[in-house]
């Protein structure tokens, strides 16, 4: 994988990653919370989707953090 140069400065690195996490951490408060009404207005909608999403919103959260570049800590 090559390193992409930014106009402006070097890449913030990490900020994929914390990204990542936050999906991820709004996919599992989703499936905590499955009376959310944007939840129960998909189930309306698309019955067979409502019980997949907080699953696919974490899986993807969990998928963006894993292949991004670590932030730096220092």
């Amino acid at each position: 994988m090559e390193q992409h140069d930014y106009p402006g400065g070097p890449p913030c690195r990490g900020v994929r990653t914390v990204f990542g996490v936050v999906v991820a951490v709004v996919g599992v408060l989703t499936a905590a919370n499955p009376q959310n009404a944007l939840l129960r207005a998909i189930n309306d909608a698309v019955p067979q989707v409502a019980n997949a999403v907080p699953t696919l919103i974490t899986a993807f959260g969990a998928l963006l953090a894993a292949f991004s570049n670590p932030p730096r800590l220092g």
